[in-house]
């Protein structure tokens, strides 16, 4: 999982980094890595220093598990557009901003990457579907670092009207099967 968000709304709403990373798990409700990354003591104290604030609407009695988050100022924050949980930017960041000389996608916020969101998030409509295609191009673009053919990557405009990643989600193999078929026949 990727965060990006601007120092500058950092700063703005005078949020620290683990602050950040905090809320972006606890949007997802993804207690295992909070638990991982910062251990329960560390999460609750970052969960505590966050009250107060408009991202969190739970008390420090609250149950860490049962923590309160504002969806929508977190979610605007962390940049994910409406109920889906869909962060572009989390797509958009697997594939290079550029080869050599060849600019394959724009670099930060601009009306080319604003277009290319709207396209992402006309086809693609379910969390599913995003992971599945964050999957797809992060693979697309390991298998085609890993043959030496990075200069071969489309642009994003090529990406994204064709929508490539449906047709490289063949190139995603699910885990424990690479080369299974080999030892399906019995002796």
């Amino acid at each position: 999982m990727k965060i990006n968000v601007s120092i500058e709304d950092m700063v703005k709403h005078k949020l620290l980094p683990n602050q950040v990373v905090l809320l972006m798990l606890l949007y997802h409700q993804d207690f295992d890595s909070i638990k991982q990354l910062f251990g329960k003591q560390l999460a609750i104290e970052i969960r505590d220093s966050l009250i107060g604030t408009e991202f969190l609407l739970s008390d420090k009695d609250t149950k860490f598990v049962e923590t309160i988050i504002s969806k929508d100022k977190v979610g605007r924050l962390l940049g994910i557009k409406g109920d889906s949980g869909i962060n572009f930017w989390e797509f958009y960041n697997c594939y290079p901003i550029k080869v050599g000389s060849r600019v394959l996608r724009a670099s930060g916020n601009s009306q080319l990457a604003e277009k290319h969101e709207k396209k992402y998030l006309a086809k693609v409509k379910t969390l599913e579907k995003h992971q599945e295609a964050i999957r797809s191009i992060t693979t697309f673009v390991a298998k085609q670092k890993a043959s030496g053919k990075l200069e071969f990557l489309p642009a994003m405009d090529t990406v994204m009207n064709n929508a490539s990643w449906e047709a490289w989600t063949a190139l995603v193999e699910p885990i424990g099967e690479e080369n299974g078929e080999w030892n399906t026949e019995s002796i």
